[in-house]
């Protein structure tokens, strides 16, 4: 399906103006929205073909969202994490696939961005709006060549966004229990693409499997896991403040940014619907006369709110860390982890409440709230946003106990 004629994809200009924050901020928020209804109408045909479709990714790209991670000095926004988060969530109101894929690839475009400068070169030298996904659970292996280059073969699950991605960054297991996993970066036209992704929700995102089979990456395009997480490479090129943040966090906290956009695109179909149908079997001949319907709604609404005040507190917290060049404590990091997972049970709860308020017709095939719910049931329970692991470790951090169960704080 083609996009028509009368929906052209916005385009944003070729590098960021204004510089600030706040103003890259406006124009991508800006850009995202006159996206929505472009994503909104290919996100049944992307769920079909288990990844975004090509018009939806076309629309992204030449939208600017691919370049959200890209670094400034190669024509990207360079956008920190609320920027970020803020324009992710906007494009869930139209498909919660496209707003995965543009999350991940900005993800990846972090730690891209912390390569050696050849490898930059490599990655956006050419193109700005080349796309970099990642699977980033250590897996396979690693033979070192006496140049310093790394020989990886294994595969990687869940490589969202990798069909229309150039680069993949992959983390590759310690050969030993004292090492740390290496990251490298590899183009997707040296691995190969198993299609494992069948899923009930948030099929569009094609979070596939990576495969590789001897490919051999050079000592520039590798990372030291272990130094990524502890800032090391923060500091490692002038005026790029963003590489400061903390990675850990921030990788965790803007899986939730979709299910933002997809708990307030759930509140505005809950609302029209509301407004026109009736209430089967009662006097009410529109929802919204319901007082009950009025109490659920406005329970609905304050827990999308809550979401939000406690995921962008979090980013905010990492932006201004970040430019302060200044590393978050543990406890700071755990506190982000608790906010990361009150968000993400907080929509899942708001969506559960207003399908109900929907009713059985919610479900109808035809009608894209069932698929918002399926989609937030589905990404809620990410690894990162697990809720009950987010409060073991934030009451450990409270409770001054050192060990944590997990390195991703």
């Amino acid at each position: 399906m083609s996009l028509p004629p009368s929906s052209p994809s916005p385009s944003p200009s070729s590098s960021p103006a204004p510089a600030d924050e706040a103003g890259v901020r406006a124009e991508l928020s800006a850009t995202a929205a006159k996206l929505v209804p472009i994503l909104a109408g290919q996100a049944q045909e992307s769920e079909q073909l288990r990844r975004v479709s090509d018009d939806t990714a076309r629309a992204l790209r030449e939208g600017g969202m691919f370049r959200l991670g890209t670094p400034r000095v190669f024509g990207g926004f360079g956008a920190g994490v609320r920027t970020s988060m803020e324009v992710t969530a906007e494009l869930a109101r139209g498909d919660a696939s496209a707003a995965w894929i543009a999350m991940i690839y900005t993800g990846g475009g972090l730690v891209a961005s912390l390569m050696d400068e050849r490898a930059r070169q490599e990655v956006w030298g050419q193109d700005p709006d080349v796309a970099v996904a990642a699977s980033l659970t250590p897996s396979g292996s690693a033979v070192a060549a006496e140049d310093g280059a790394l020989v990886i073969s294994g595969r990687w699950g869940w490589a969202s966004g990798i069909d229309h991605a150039g680069w993949v960054a992959l983390a590759i297991a310690p050969g030993a229990p004292d090492q740390p996993p290496v990251i490298a970066l590899v183009p997707v036209a040296e691995v190969t693409v198993e299609d494992t992704w069948h899923v009930a929700g948030m099929a569009g995102t094609g979070s596939n499997t990576v495969v590789a089979d001897g490919v051999r990456v050079p000592a520039h395009r590798t990372l030291n896991m272990g130094a990524v997480l502890a800032g090391t490479y923060a500091t490692r090129y002038e005026g790029e403040p963003r590489n400061a943040v903390a990675v850990a966090s921030m990788l965790a906290l803007t899986v939730v940014a979709p299910m933002l956009g997809m708990a307030r695109a759930a509140l505005d179909l809950a609302l029209d619907t509301a407004a026109r149908k009736p209430m089967s079997l009662t006097v009410y001949e529109r929802l919204a006369d319901s007082p009950s319907v009025q109490l659920a709604v406005a329970d609905a609404a304050s827990l999308v709110d809550t979401a939000r005040l406690h995921a962008f507190r979090a980013a905010d917290d990492l932006d201004r860390a970040a430019a302060e060049a200044r590393q978050l404590t543990v406890g700071e990091r755990a506190r982000v982890r608790m906010d990361t997972a009150v968000a993400a049970i907080r929509t899942r709860e708001a969506v559960d409440r207003l399908v109900s308020v929907c009713g059985a017709s919610a479900f109808a095939l035809a009608n894209p709230l069932q698929r918002i719910w399926r989609d937030l049931g589905t990404a809620s329970r990410h690894g990162v946003v697990n809720p009950d692991l987010g409060r073991e470790i934030y009451g450990r951090s409270l409770l001054g106990i050192a060990d944590q169960p997990t390195f991703i704080i």
